[in-house]
């Protein structure tokens, strides 16, 4: 005969049950926070790319005619787009580069107008999946930078 009271005070392998219950929910969970990290990470890459180029613009003569080597330079650190990517799956079609005049009335030191670098990106990030698991979609990594033109004339 099969008795049950026998089972139910015996707590032999209860740790191997626990942990078969609680192990993929804690893997999921840590895969989840590197996921999160990497995309924190590109942000952060995408946002240097756009304060470095805006930075090669602010200090140039003619910065017009300077937007790819500003684009590339974003991309790869380089002006020439030599180089690793600095953020994986994004590429200089994904940078936006705008200069604009702004007027001044006195509030800023310069003449009457000031030229201003706008830089913005936004590419589909990827990463491990995690992140797109749970947003239940595409998850786009936005940056914007924008920088006074001190050598422009």
């Amino acid at each position: 005969m099969f008795d049950l009271s026998s089972y139910r005070k015996a707590d032999d392998g209860a740790v191997a049950v626990e942990g078969a219950i609680l192990f993929p929910l804690l893997a999921l969970i840590g895969f989840g926070i590197v996921d999160l990290s990497m995309m924190m990470l590109q942000t952060h890459k995408m946002e240097q790319g756009l304060v470095a180029s805006a930075s090669y613009l602010a200090r140039a003569d003619s910065p017009a005619q300077l937007t790819t080597q500003a684009k590339n330079i974003a991309m790869t650190g380089r002006p020439d787009g030599s180089g690793p990517e600095r953020v994986a799956g994004c590429s200089a079609n994904d940078i936006t580069l705008t200069i604009r005049s702004v007027s001044n009335s006195g509030q800023y030191r310069g003449g009457s107008t000031i030229k201003v670098a706008e830089l913005s990106s936004e590419y589909n990030y990827s990463g491990f999946g995690f992140i797109r698991l749970v947003t239940g979609g595409t998850t786009k990594i936005r940056s914007d930078h924008e920088e006074r033109l001190v050598g422009a004339q």
